[in-house]
């Protein structure tokens, strides 16, 4: 599926330098339960559980930029941009092939949940809204068998409560001390959880 700007392709094992990327960053993943991986090997194997052969009920997709949208202006802008990384390298975009992040649902049980997460570089300006909101509209028509999608992120996590609404998503609850994050403060957690339901369904 392709967005103004965006290409959603099936996240497969192709694109594990790009998820790396994202998840050695402790900035870009300090919302996940999951520590920053320390090496391809371990964004490698954390991957795997999202891939179609492992998860076939799953619909996990890598993020692009399409490069027939002043690709190399994009990049430009991104990389100017960025605050300093790990390495202190900007995020080389097309030696990854455009991947800027993923957006999928990781588990399907009880109810699909979603989740999403972008490369710091690519912050601030939309992508994880268009993602979004072209994913959802992907998810409906590939899975008719389900009529919600659920997403979970923590109270202080502002910029993904803001995509999440941005895109439809209702908060229907909040857990205190759900989860703990040693690297915050407090490490205690309290959790959002939002739903959105099938337009049409809501017609039935």
């Amino acid at each position: 599926m392709q967005t103004a700007r965006l290409q959603l392709v099936r996240l497969t094992e192709d694109h594990v330098a790009g998820y790396h990327a994202i998840w050695s960053d402790p900035v870009a993943t300090r919302w996940s339960a999951h520590s920053p991986c320390k090496t391809i090997d371990d964004s490698r194997q954390w991957m795997s559980s999202l891939l179609l052969e492992a998860n076939p009920m799953g619909e996990n997709y890598a993020v692009l930029l399409r490069r027939d949208v002043n690709f190399d202006a994009i990049t430009n802008r991104l990389n100017d941009g960025q605050e300093g990384t790990d390495d202190d390298k900007p995020y080389d975009i097309s030696a990854h092939g455009g991947f800027i992040g993923w957006v999928g649902t990781w588990r399907t049980d009880p109810l699909p949940e979603m989740g999403f997460i972008f490369h710091r570089s690519t912050w601030g300006l939309g992508f994880a809204t268009e993602a979004l909101r072209a994913f959802v509209e992907l998810y409906w028509s590939r899975k008719p068998q389900f009529n919600v999608l659920e997403a979970y992120c923590d109270t202080e996590n502002e910029a993904s409560v803001n995509v999440l609404r941005k895109c439809g998503f209702e908060l229907v609850d909040v857990t205190r001390k759900d989860y703990v994050l040693p690297w915050m403060t407090p490490p205690e957690r309290d959790t959002m959880q939002f739903r959105l339901i099938r337009a049409d369904s809501l017609e039935e």
